[in-house]
C-alpha cells in the first residue's frame, strides 16, 4: 500500500471500513489535541459521525444515507462534526472560518457521484494546510475502482490519512489505514485494538487482490463494463419513454427513475429483474467476473423491464403490478 501511496509511511489493519474510519479520526484527533470535524459524504456508524445529526437531524441527508438516527449517541458530542457539500468549497471554507483554530480533520470520500473540480481539490488542500487540520481520504468505496489504489492518486488531493475496505480484500473482511508517519505515530498516544486485526486471512485476500489487480488492468475492465451498463440503461430508458436520470462513476453506477412514484416503479423494476433471472435494483457494481455476454443479458432483461415499467407508470398500474410491499428507502425501520 505504501509503494502504490508515495506519501504514506505507515499502515494500520482492521477489518471494516466503519472501524477503520473511527480509527482515522481518533488518530487525527490524537494527532492535532483538537475535536472538531468538518466531513462530506458517507463514513459509517460510529459516534464521531452520526454527532452530526444531535443539533439537526437532517444534516446528514444528503451525504448518501437518509434516516440516520443518533439515538445512543451523546448528546455532549453535538457540535463536533459539521457536514459540506462535494465541490461546495464554500461551504468547507465556512466551516473553517468558524471552527478552523479547533478543527482536527477534514473526511470525504475522492469522488461518488461526480469529478472533482480542480478548485475544489486545490480549495480542501489550501484549508487544511492553513488550519492545520488531517485530511482523511475515505477509500472505502472508491478505492481499487478506478485505478489500482486509491482515487484520491488521479485527481490532486494531498491526504494525511487514507482509508481502504471494501475492495482491497475483494469479499474478505479487510481495512487499512495508510498515512504519514508522524500522524499514524498518534496511535502510541491513544488506544485501538481488536482481537481480529492480526487474523492473517484478510492480508492474505488483500495482497492477492492488489497483485491480480494490477497485472490485469482491473480498474480498466471495471471502467468498461460499467460504461456499458451506464450507456445501455440511458438508451433502455429512452426506446421506453422512461425518464431517468443516470450517475456515479462507471463501475458503481446508479439510476434513478424521474417521476412521483419512483420508489414503487424502482421496487417493480427489481420484481421485473427478479423474474428474468437478475437480482437487481437501481445500482450496479462492476466486478472483474462481469463480461461482455453477462452485460448483454443483463441489459436485455432491463429493456423489458424499462417498457413494463413505463407502461405502468402510463397506466397508473404500478401498485397493482407489484406482488409485495414497496421497497423501503435507506435506513427506514423495518419493525
Amino acid at each position: 500500500l505504501c509503494e502504490l501511496h508515495p506519501w504514506a509511511e505507515m499502515a494500520r489493519y482492521a477489518r471494516t471500513g466503519g472501524e477503520s474510519m473511527a480509527v482515522a479520526v481518533r488518530f487525527a484527533r490524537a494527532h492535532t489535541g483538537r475535536d472538531r470535524v468538518a466531513f462530506c459524504g458517507y463514513h459509517g456508524w460510529h459516534d464521531w459521525y452520526l454527532a452530526a445529526n444531535l443539533g439537526e437531524t437532517d444534516s446528514l441527508d444528503g451525504h448518501l444515507l437518509q434516516g440516520l438516527d443518533p439515538t445512543g449517541v451523546p448528546r455532549s458530542l453535538q457540535g463536533t462534526a459539521f457536514p459540506f457539500r462535494y465541490n461546495r468549497i464554500e461551504e468547507l471554507e465556512s466551516i473553517a472560518a468558524r471552527h478552523g483554530d479547533e478543527l482536527a480533520a477534514v473526511v470525504m470520500e475522492p469522488l461518488r457521484d461526480q469529478e472533482p473540480q480542480p478548485e475544489f481539490v486545490a480549495g480542501v488542500n489550501e484549508i487544511v494546510k492553513r488550519t492545520g487540520a488531517i485530511l482523511v481520504i475515505d477509500e472505502v468505496s472508491a478505492g481499487f475502482r478506478l485505478n489500482t489504489g486509491g482515487a484520491h492518486l488521479l485527481y490532486g488531493f494531498e491526504p494525511h490519512i487514507a482509508v481502504f475496505a471494501k475492495g482491497l480484500g475483494n469479499g474478505y473482511p479487510m481495512a487499512a489505514v495508510i498515512g504519514r508517519g508522524d500522524v499514524m505515530q498518534a496511535a502510541q498516544k491513544t488506544f485501538c485494538s481488536s482481537t481480529y486485526w492480526t487474523d492473517r486471512i484478510g492480508p492474505v485476500a488483500a495482497l492477492a487482490t492488489i497483485r491480480k489487480h494490477g497485472r490485469c488492468d482491473v480498474a480498466k475492465h471495471l471502467i468498461h463494463i460499467g460504461r456499458r451498463v451506464q450507456e445501455g440503461w440511458r438508451a433502455a430508458a429512452k426506446e421506453a419513454n422512461l425518464e431517468i436520470e443516470v450517475g456515479g462513476i462507471p463501475p458503481l453506477g446508479r439510476f434513478v427513475i424521474v417521476h412521483p412514484q419512483k420508489q414503487a416503479a424502482k421496487t417493480l423494476f427489481t420484481q421485473l429483474m427478479l423474474e428474468r433471472g437478475f437480482l437487481a435494483t437501481g445500482a450496479f457494481y462492476a466486478t472483474y467476473a462481469h463480461q461482455e455476454e453477462h452485460v448483454d443479458e443483463y441489459l436485455k432483461a432491463v429493456r423489458e423491464a424499462f417498457a413494463v415499467v413505463a407502461d405502468a407508470l402510463r397506466t397508473d398500474s404500478v401498485m397493482a403490478q407489484l406482488k409485495g410491499p414497496v421497497a423501503h428507502v435507506g435506513f427506514q425501520r423495518l419493525t
